[in-house]
């Protein structure tokens, strides 16, 4: 199943853009999400789900819990259930990142 940019749902909030990529086709509906990060993302708690982020381009840092990991390009950061967290670009460069995360029903 394709599922084009033209299909996503983007959101956008402060320094934040998103594009929501849902998969309803799949038995535990999850969606994958590419977002733009040019300022702090702001705190979030996971649900049920490990949410999994792959950092496609620039550094940054993600605050898990009480744990600041620094990551770069390449990286895959995953996020237990029921865990608080932040993440935001180091500098003034975009951090990008794709994230598979539970069903974001935007």
């Amino acid at each position: 199943m394709k599922i084009s940019k033209k299909q996503s749902i983007k959101e956008n909030w402060d320094k934040v853009k998103s594009w929501n990529y849902k998969l309803k086709h799949l038995s535990k509906y999850q969606s994958v999400v590419y977002a733009e990060l040019d300022g702090d993302h702001g705190e979030v708690e996971t649900k049920e789900v490990e949410r999994i982020y792959y950092v496609i381009e620039g550094d940054g840092f993600f605050e898990i819990g009480n744990e600041e990991i620094k990551v770069s390009q390449g990286d895959v950061v995953t996020v237990p259930p029921h865990t608080k967290y932040n993440y935001h670009p180091i500098g003034s460069k975009t951090l990008k990142v794709l994230l598979f995360m539970d069903l974001w029903d935007n």
